[in-house]
């Protein structure tokens, strides 16, 4: 058994690993296309209404991935089909519905962040059509089928249309001199060829059917016990994990301007973009976490997670290593000259992703015990501490406040869950 567990997340990571890499490049590709294209202001602008979007994203989407290989994993264990089937139907019907009140509310709130953010009619324009556009296509439930099936080679090919299209799109307009509009018109249709790709290879290899409708829908609230708060907590904390980075971004705008701004996001994607390599562990052991809760596998759940921790610290040294040491040459040769003074930014934003880096287990393993409420309890706590911060050391310390408030929050989550994590394993 444990050799068979370490050999599906193997695979299954090794595919992660194929499509984070290259997508990361990609990625980082297309961001310093950006960057040197629109240059701090424009660059800074584009970052703020990207940002905007993405935190209504955050907010409103239900990550109905993790239900359904939480429930899906005892479903195939039991053989039940039908209930798979409602339970897939669930999750497409919550993406489309929270998908639908978020484009509403992104639009709606253009108006009343627009002075706080100094935004031109123009780009409050550009802003709602964004985010609108954005938010009708978020949604996890394709990426479930496919992680719940084992098809991680399926999600792979689909999660590289997104930045081939953005990459693309980039190039085009490197060479015709193009607008922050153009930048994010070619973000918008990235996502929306990416959401289509996903759904059609979960409809192709999915096992059961897709059953749609009310009575569908409450029955499959009935049949999983706590699929609701289970569905509720995922979302609140996962918003809650996005959220005060997407904010540090919106506050520093609002604070310093524009241009720190987007050194702000520039240093946070940077510091993701190093670590993104191994962010697809997380992703490929939570089914494999599901199943062993599933069949009782504790002795072996707790092995697992032992040598993760271990392997994910030892990265996370690493990562600090790299980017405080070469920060400023990455920075010169990723943005050029101009986008040095983000520095700050990268390496204090690479510690707070470090910390996260090294509790990267924590998570999976709260979930696949159902314990969602732990995880939502942990970033609530941050949440609070980050925005107390946020209000003591902007004004004292300036933008690099953001920053600190970050990392601190990071270590108040990995306390929290570490905690949790020894004692659900020693009991």
């Amino acid at each position: 058994e444990e050799r068979s567990v370490f050999r599906r997340l193997a695979r299954n990571a090794g595919w992660i690993f194929g499509s984070r890499g290259f997508n990361a490049v990609i990625g980082i590709l297309y961001l310093a296309i950006a960057a040197r294209s629109l240059g701090p202001i424009g660059f800074g602008s584009y970052a703020l209404i990207l940002t905007y979007a993405q935190l209504l994203a955050n907010l409103v989407q239900f990550h109905c991935w993790k239900g359904i290989v939480r429930y899906g994993a005892l479903h195939l264990a039991d053989n039940r089909l039908d209930r798979l089937s409602r339970l897939f139907g669930f999750a497409a019907m919550l993406d489309f519905g929270s998908a639908l009140l978020g484009a509403l509310i992104a639009i709606a709130g253009v108006p009343l962040l627009a002075q706080l953010l100094h935004w031109s009619p123009q780009e409050q324009q550009t802003a709602a059509v964004f985010a609108g556009v954005l938010l009708l296509t978020t949604g996890s439930a394709p990426s479930g089928i496919l992680r719940l099936f084992d098809r991680f080679d399926l999600l792979a090919y689909c999660e590289a249309i997104g930045p081939l299209v953005r990459l693309g799109g980039a190039i085009v307009l490197w060479l015709t001199d193009g607008s922050v509009d153009g930048f994010l018109a070619v973000v918008g249709a990235s996502v929306v060829a990416q959401t289509l790709s996903k759904w059609a290879a979960a409809l192709l290899i999915n096992r059961s059917r897709l059953e749609l409708g009310r009575s569908a829908f409450y029955q499959a609230g009935e049949e999983n016990d706590r699929l609701w708060p289970f569905m509720l907590h995922t979302n609140a904390s996962n918003s809650v994990s996005m959220f005060w980075l997407q904010l540090g971004t919106l506050s520093v705008g609002a604070v310093a301007g524009a241009a720190e701004a987007g050194a702000f996001r520039l240093g946070r994607r940077l510091a993701e973009g190093i670590v993104s390599s191994i962010e697809p562990i997380a992703l490929a052991i939570y089914p494999e976490f599901a199943r062993l809760v599933a069949t009782d596998s504790h002795a072996q759940l707790r092995k697992v997670v032992t040598r993760i921790t271990i392997g994910s610290t030892a990265l996370a040294v690493l990562l600090l290593l790299i980017t405080g040491f070469g920060g400023e040459l990455i920075l010169r040769l990723f943005a050029g000259e101009e986008f040095e003074f983000a520095y700050p930014f990268f390496f204090l934003l690479s510690v707070a992703t470090a910390v996260d880096l090294a509790g990267i287990a924590f998570e999976p393993v709260q979930n696949a015990h159902g314990r969602s409420w732990v995880i939502l309890r942990s970033k609530l706590i941050a949440a609070a501490v980050y925005g107390l911060l946020l209000l003591i050391l902007l004004p004292w310390i300036g933008a690099e406040g953001a920053a600190i408030a970050a990392i601190i929050c990071s270590v108040v989550i990995f306390l929290q869950l570490a905690y949790s994590t020894a004692k659900l394993l020693r009991s």
